[in-house]
């Protein structure tokens, strides 16, 4: 129900002008349009985010941290990290493929780990996922840097929901230079 009224009210702040002449020139289809308009919102376009929800969640300060574009020395690579962890894993649990929903990310000691289930392991090979991985690893990020600052190794645990086996793909520093 909230995602509804999320994707309801990105409409009516994005498009209050195309909703109103339609309210103008028959209150029945501006009710047909909006309702319209939140079936397409629903079906094509990513989840909204509530931004009084964040605000709550997350200092100004954090916020900062996780969305800065470039090194904040005067923030250490755990702070950041642990920080990073707990922002992506707000917006968590997320579908990401067929088959795939990623519901986490943490700071597991000298790890941060991205948490996926996948639906079966069929046609899963480690090797090809590990080389996709690699492949759009975007390595001069922030967060790719600190992880190489720190060592830490990058882990992608897939878990079964079928029979919870997890296997774990492991990206370690030599891996992403």
């Amino acid at each position: 129900m909230k995602k509804l009224f999320l994707h309801i009210l990105r409409l009516l702040k994005n498009f209050w002008f195309v909703i109103l002449i339609f309210f103008a020139i028959s209150p029945l289809y501006g009710l047909g349009i909006t309702i319209i308009m939140t079936i397409i919102s629903l079906l094509f376009f990513c989840d909204p985010v509530d931004v009084s929800e964040l605000k709550s969640n997350f200092t100004k300060r954090e916020l900062a941290i996780v969305s800065a574009t470039e090194i904040n020395e005067k923030v250490s690579d755990d702070v950041y990290l642990s920080t990073l962890a707990r922002y992506q894993s707000f917006f968590a649990p997320k579908k990401v493929g067929k088959g795939l929903t990623w519901t986490s990310s943490e700071l597991q000691g000298h790890d941060y780990v991205f948490n996926y289930e996948r639906k079966n392991f069929d046609g899963f090979s480690l090797s090809k996922m590990k080389e996709d991985i690699l492949s759009q690893l975007d390595r001069k990020s922030v967060h790719v840097q600190r992880l190489i600052r720190s060592n830490r190794n990058l882990i992608f645990r897939y878990t079964s929901r079928q029979t919870g086996e997890s296997v774990d793909i492991t990206i370690n520093t030599e891996d992403i230079k």
